[in-house]
C-alpha cells in the first residue's frame, strides 16, 4: 500500500487539508457548521503523475475562487482543488475532526 500524506491547517477562520501521494480517498470533516464530505476531484482514478514536467505552480483558482497562480491544476469540485500529487480541500471553517477513508485496492 503507497504511503498517504496529510497535512491540515486552520488558517483565518478556515480549514486547508492538503491530500498527497493518492487521489483514492474521501475526507469527511465536522464543524461547528455540521458534516460535510469531501471527494476527491473528478477523474481521480487516474493516476497520479510521477513526470518531473509537472509542476504544482500552474495557474488555476486559489482559495475561494480567487484567481492565483499557486492553484491547482485542471479540475475542481466545491472546495476540492487538485494538485500536481494530490488534491487540496478548503474547508469555509475550522474542523474540529475529520475522517479520511480510503479506497481499497483491487
Amino acid at each position: 500500500m503507497d504511503e498517504v500524506d496529510i497535512d491540515t491547517r486552520v488558517t483565518d477562520g478556515r480549514t486547508v487539508i492538503d491530500v498527497a501521494g493518492t487521489r483514492d480517498v474521501a475526507v469527511v470533516v465536522r464543524s461547528t457548521g455540521g458534516e460535510r464530505i469531501y471527494l476527491p476531484p473528478e477523474g481521480f482514478d487516474e493516476p497520479v503523475s510521477e513526470s518531473p514536467y509537472t509542476s504544482p505552480y500552474q495557474g488555476g483558482s486559489g482559495i475561494e475562487g480567487e484567481e492565483s497562480p499557486y492553484g491547482g491544476t485542471s479540475g475542481s469540485t466545491r472546495g476540492v482543488v487538485e494538485t500536481a500529487d494530490g488534491f487540496r480541500i478548503t474547508h469555509p471553517e475550522p474542523v474540529t475532526e475529520f475522517d479520511v477513508f480510503r479506497g481499497h485496492e483491487t
